[in-house]
């Protein structure tokens, strides 16, 4: 069943996949009153778009079997808010955090029309990455000064952690960790010797940048990648991964010593002291004051609290808990259920999608989505607008690949549509 296209291009969703480009020069180069809502103006233009094709082009907005699991957790999400916020102001904003950024799923899922637009738009974003990682590599070069707390005292051996653009090392290796994937696999499915060329190009930067990030939460989180790449795509990366990681000492001695330095005493008690391992202690007892309902929205361990209680917050490190410690179990297992129920349908979507090139470019994507859920483990990653909206454009555009037009066509229209 390929769906009807509209009339353009889809130009539009271009601008989705620039956003790391156009949130720099919001905040640094031009339009900085902006730079706070910029996003939310890109979102409505895109929407009276989607309108403009609706009433012009009679174009039929499409169901999505992701509908009812988002209203479901939206539902859960407001009523946290109505039962349980110490300061509505807080909590509304909170709430906006949680729900804002899912919206994205609708656009990728309803205005991406071709296989070629699908193509386009995973070359552009890995065009973008790329340069956003051969910045990164610059500055590693140039030896850009960073904060003394991004290192601990007692790793000597590194001097500086690359952050490019986006200004935090961890959110850098959260986005090049979302684009190594799809880089892989558009590798291994490209036919000519001369696009394999072409994606091994944008290859080394990605991976080269992602080990000067010293980021260890993205390299455990591109651990998990690897795996995923081997088991769905080709064997042989696990075994090239196994070398790497028996050649680590040998070849790369900076990024075993920063690995093996957390399995010291004297990273614990650095940890305990004042990093990750501290605040996710002190999250676990703020949480058990509520443990059902949390201690309210935008209350602890996340941006609003720091921007309303900048005293007495600090970020948790670890985006579950901090979600658990704000809406508690019943918030944290709507969340889970979401983010399971979306995996879910991914995978069943690439399942049914009669195109062998979009199947495998659609588990890269897949994939790096699993590894930022992953890296949320070690880090607030959602809790920067640029990696939340990706993660659900993208999950809207793997739902929509089996009824691109240009496409071979679905063989059981039936099972087709029961996935939507």
């Amino acid at each position: 069943m390929n769906r009807v296209k509209g009339s353009g291009w889809g130009l539009e969703l271009y601008l989705v996949v620039l956003y790391v480009i156009l949130d720099w020069v919001f905040r640094q180069v031009a339009f900085t009153s902006l730079q706070g809502i910029w996003d939310e103006l890109l979102f409505i233009f895109i929407v009276g778009v989607w309108m403009y094709r609706i009433a012009v082009d009679r174009l039929r907005p499409q169901g999505s079997s992701m509908l009812l699991p988002i209203i479901l957790y939206g539902a859960v999400m407001i009523v946290l808010f109505l039962i349980n916020s110490p300061s509505n102001v807080v909590a509304l904003e909170g709430t906006r955090v949680m729900l804002q950024y899912i919206f994205w799923f609708f656009l990728g899922y309803n205005l991406l029309f071709t296989r070629v637009q699908a193509k386009g738009l995973a070359d552009v974003f890995l065009l973008v990455c790329t340069l956003v990682a051969l910045y990164g590599v610059y500055q590693y070069l140039t030896g850009v000064e960073i904060p003394l707390g991004w290192v601990d005292s007692k790793e000597t051996s590194i001097t500086t952690r690359v952050f490019s653009i986006i200004g935090s090392p961890n959110i850098l290796g959260s986005l090049i960790i979302l684009a190594l994937p799809l880089a892989f696999t558009m590798y291994f499915t490209s036919s000519s010797s001369v696009k394999k060329l072409f994606y091994a190009g944008l290859l080394l930067p990605l991976a080269l940048c992602l080990v000067l990030t010293y980021s260890r939460g993205a390299w455990l989180a591109f651990i998990l990648e690897a795996v995923l790449l081997g088991l769905w795509v080709d064997r042989r990366i696990i075994i090239a991964m196994v070398l790497l990681a028996v050649l680590t000492p040998a070849l790369m001695p900076t990024v075993y010593d920063r690995l093996a330095y957390m399995a010291s005493p004297e990273y614990l008690v650095s940890s305990e002291r004042g990093g990750r391992l501290g605040r996710w202690d002190k999250a676990l007892d703020y949480w058990q004051t509520s443990p059902t309902v949390g201690v309210g929205l935008g209350e602890f361990g996340g941006a609003v609290a720091a921007r309303y209680y900048p005293e007495d917050s600090f970020y948790a490190d670890n985006w579950y808990l901090k979600v658990g410690t704000e809406t508690g179990w019943i918030g944290l297992l709507a969340t889970l259920l979401l983010f399971v129920i979306a995996l879910r349908k991914a995978r069943r979507s690439l399942d049914i999608t009669s195109d062998d090139f979009l199947r495998c470019m659609g588990l890269g994507i897949l994939i790096g989505m699993i590894g930022v859920l992953a890296h949320n483990c070690v880090e607030n990653v959602f809790e920067v607008p640029m990696m939340a909206s990706y993660f659900w454009f993208f999950l809207g555009i793997v739902l929509a690949f089996p009824y691109l037009s240009g496409s071979p066509p679905v063989l059981n229209e039936t099972k087709a549509a029961a996935s939507r």
